[in-house]
């Protein structure tokens, strides 16, 4: 199980209060809705339970664990990936060589003994090429593993970025606008494989604008509002609640 839980955390940047003592708990698996209005606090928090941005105050535990003051390198290492509003590719690289990259710090030792020519580098180099290999099919790359990854369509380098993240063989998979400049039958298909990820057991955090999306595939959604949080429930009960109209649409209640 995997276990996320946040208490009163609070980030501040000066006399503003980007996200305002958010408290919860979620258990293992499900793609969590994150959603609010512009300047919510959405990607500030979803850098803070990251470790790309710090914690005015409060703390972050992963099954029990403080994860909250650790560098981002680190948290990684406890279970958690991410992906950004904006696409961070090695675009000269290929598609399978992004996959590669971030299993390369775990096998440095073994890397050098291939580069010497010794069996147990040879053998690993093997092992973490199917690892690569079996995350493109996971995500339906396999087609275009020795393309550039620059020279993919918009949508397809989404999908690279997201395998390169699940090559860290993360418990908690952060998600920041993934849809933004996707056609819908785009939206759909990476809709698709988030429940798959989540159905497998791991923790899906979905900040998106497209909240219909949202709505269809997460099984909880949380809604943020001045870096309040504003609405926690299923996507029915959130749907339904009045003061997210209001932040929403400014309707009266």
């Amino acid at each position: 199980m995997t276990t996320l839980e946040l208490s009163q955390v609070t980030v501040r940047f000066g006399g503003v209060v980007a996200v305002d003592g958010v408290t919860l708990r979620h258990d293992t698996g499900g793609v969590v809705g994150l959603i609010g209005p512009n300047g919510a606090g959405k990607t500030t928090l979803l850098n803070a339970l990251s470790g790309v941005g710090r914690l005015t105050s409060g703390q972050i535990r992963l099954d029990g664990q403080v994860v909250s003051g650790l560098t981002a390198d680190k948290v990684a290492r406890h279970g958690v990936a991410r992906t950004f509003q904006n696409l961070q590719l090695f675009g000269s690289l290929t598609v399978l060589e992004n996959v590669l990259v971030p299993q390369l710090p775990g096998h440095w030792a073994s890397a050098l003994a291939g580069i010497f020519g010794l069996p147990s580098g040879r053998r690993m180099h093997r092992e973490v090429r199917a690892t690569a290999a079996g995350l493109l099919d996971q995500v339906g790359l396999t087609p275009y593993a020795d393309t550039v990854a620059s020279s993919l369509p918009y949508g397809l380098q989404r999908r690279v970025e997201i395998a390169r993240a699940l090559a860290g063989r993360p418990r908690v998979l952060l998600l920041d606008e993934p849809l933004a400049g996707l056609s819908r039958s785009e939206s759909v298909d990476l809709t698709d494989l988030f429940a798959k990820l989540a159905a497998d057991g791991m923790t899906v955090v979905l900040v998106e604008h497209d909240v219909a999306s949202v709505m269809s595939v997460s099984s909880r959604v949380l809604v943020l509002d001045r870096g309040a949080l504003l609405a926690d429930g299923t996507p029915a009960q959130v749907t339904a609640d009045p003061a997210v109209r209001t932040a929403y649409l400014g309707e009266e209640e």
